[in-house]
């Protein structure tokens, strides 16, 4: 494909079909589930020959609308392709999060088990 956004378009278009291929696939949803779960959530028709044109690389014309990542993301359960579009600094404050809440959940399963193995006396120390 040739045109004014070069190669490193012509990259990030093949990554993002092939990751929109591996999670329809790895879904738990049908290509027509999801066809038809997206058409009523972005309020227009969606069809499976249309995902199959959004995720075929030789089918460079068919583009998968940004205005429906999200909605996708929702109908597949599955939030990887919102991932893909954001920029470094947007994944490394995600990633600060997470590790933030598996702080605190560990933390939380932590105290829980203390709770547990506390005597009375050991409590009425504390």
């Amino acid at each position: 494909m040739s045109g004014p956004f070069g190669s490193e378009f012509q990259e990030s278009d093949l990554g993002f079909r092939q990751l929109l291929s591996k999670v329809i696939a790895g879904s738990t949803k049908s290509r027509e589930q999801i066809a038809s779960e997206l058409s009523q959530r972005v309020g227009r028709l969606v069809t499976v020959p249309n995902l199959n044109d959004y995720t075929r690389t030789t089918k460079t014309s068919a583009r998968f609308p940004a205005a429906y990542v999200k909605a996708f993301c929702e109908v597949v359960g599955n939030d990887l392709l919102q991932r893909l579009l954001l920029g470094p600094r947007l994944l490394g404050l995600i990633e600060i999060a997470e590790r933030e809440l598996d702080s605190q959940r560990s933390r939380s399963a932590k105290d829980s088990l203390i709770k547990r193995f506390l005597t009375d006396e050991d409590r009425a120390h504390n």
